[in-house]
This record gives structure tokens, sequence and C-alpha cells, in this order.
């Protein structure tokens, strides 16, 4: 099975049609690249280090660029800046609040996880543990992200449903 989607429609089926939570102010696409705007005032129960960049700076500009897809996991690099400077480090100020986040939405912990070390972090999404919570039954096999298009390979077992 192929699926072939615009960004916008990923996002739709992402989001089941309901519009971006309020720390998400925006969230466009360019190329492989998804850019993000997160309003850190609408951050649940922040740390201490990212109350003090919400007083400099309410909002992170995010851009997510596309890496690779294997073995169902999705990594894609990101850069950030606030006030057109780079902060990196506080994405990870970010990742409690997300796994919370993601535990309230059913989903594992650790679906979605920064990887920090040289160069700028990585987002890495373990697409095949959300499927098998979300979606038993769906594989993907392949995924690529290009020209502001994310196409999908997989398969469908009989015993597919939705969770």
């Amino acid at each position: 099975m192929r699926i072939d989607l615009t960004f916008d429609e990923a996002r739709i089926l992402a989001l089941h049609g309901e519009p971006l939570p309020p720390v998400l102010t925006s969230l466009t696409c360019e190329d492989d690249t998804v850019y993000a705007t997160i309003d850190l005032r609408q951050v649940p129960n922040p740390p201490a280090a990212l109350r003090f960049a919400v007083a400099l700076t309410p909002s992170v500009h995010a851009a997510l660029r596309y890496e690779s897809f294997e073995a169902g996991i999705l990594d894609l690099r990101a850069t950030a800046t606030a006030a057109g400077l780079p902060v990196q480090r506080l994405l990870g100020f970010v990742e409690g609040p997300l796994r919370a986040a993601l535990v309230k939405q059913g989903l594992p912990a650790d679906a979605v996880t920064l990887v920090t070390g040289d160069g700028d972090p990585v987002v890495r999404v373990r697409v095949a543990e959300v499927l098998a919570q979300r979606a038993p039954g769906l594989h993907v096999t392949a995924l690529t992200f290009a020209g502001g298009r994310i196409v999908v390979d997989g398969a469908v077992d009989p015993s597919f449903r939705l969770a």
C-alpha cells in the first residue's frame, strides 16, 4: 500500500480535524522542512528554566527537517530560534511537558524524544510504536518527506483496526 499526502492533509489526519493545540500557534511546511511556532506561555507545568525563558521571549520558531526513516523510527533534525537567536538548548526543557502531553493522549511517553549531542538535536518519532497502539495491524515500511509531500509505504494486516 502507498499513501501520498500533502503536508496539510497529513496534519488534518494527525489532528483528527481538530485545531492545533494552544502551544502550537502555527505549523507549516516547505519542501522537506516543517516550521512550527511554539508559544512557551502555553506549555503546561514548565520547569523553572523554561519559565525564565518565557520572560525573555514568549515564542520559539522551530524548523524540523526530514532526516531519515528506519525500523519504524522517523528522525527530524531540529533548529530553533527565539528573538532571532539560536535556542536549541531550550528544546530539552520542553521534553518533560511533551511526554506528559503524549501520555494524556494515550501514547507512550517516549513516542517522541529529543536526542541531543553534536550539532542540532534530533526529534525522534517512534512511528511503529504509535501505530501499534493507535492502529494495530498497520505497518509502515518506508516514509519519505520531500517537496511538501509525505509518502508512506506500508502493509495492512487482516487484523487491522483503529484503536
